[in-house]
């Protein structure tokens, strides 16, 4: 199964996802696509489950797997967006739906595969924060939660 999303900005997918240590462009792009559905998924998840928008706050980003260990240019990107105020099951419904518009059916090079956690669950995993780097894109997608 796959859903359809109407992304606000085109997934610029080559290139590298580091340079040096800022994101480029294909973070930046994949991650304005998935924080737009994650916040239209969880309006409507919170309008049915009569929960508070608010929990559905994204506090942090982080890239991890591959293009946190080695950078590579002909993976997957993988984000993790820690919600801390929202239970185990919210977050795997939204990871679900995410992966269904983002992951599944898609090249490897293509794909975005959305990681929703209360926190890092595999801190001895590599992974990169890059909150401080999208703050601005952050900031205006947890806006449209209230």
């Amino acid at each position: 199964m796959k859903f359809s999303f109407d992304a606000p900005t085109n997934y610029e997918f080559t290139g590298p996802i580091f340079r040096g240590k800022k994101v480029t462009k294909r973070v930046l792009t994949g991650l304005e696509n998935v924080l737009a559905a994650y916040t239209q998924l969880s309006k409507g998840h919170a309008r049915n489950t009569d929960n508070n928008p608010v929990n559905y706050r994204v506090d942090d980003v982080y890239v991890v797997g591959s293009g946190a260990r080695e950078n590579k240019v002909d993976s997957d990107l993988d984000l993790m967006l820690v919600t801390p105020k929202l239970d185990l099951s919210t977050c795997k419904s939204l990871q679900t739906m995410l992966a269904l518009i983002f992951f599944v059916d898609r090249e490897k090079i293509q794909a975005i595969d959305p990681y929703i956690r209360k926190q890092d669950e595999f801190p001895e995993r590599e992974s990169v924060k890059i909150t401080d780097q999208v703050l601005k894109l952050l900031q205006r997608y947890n806006n449209q939660l209230v």
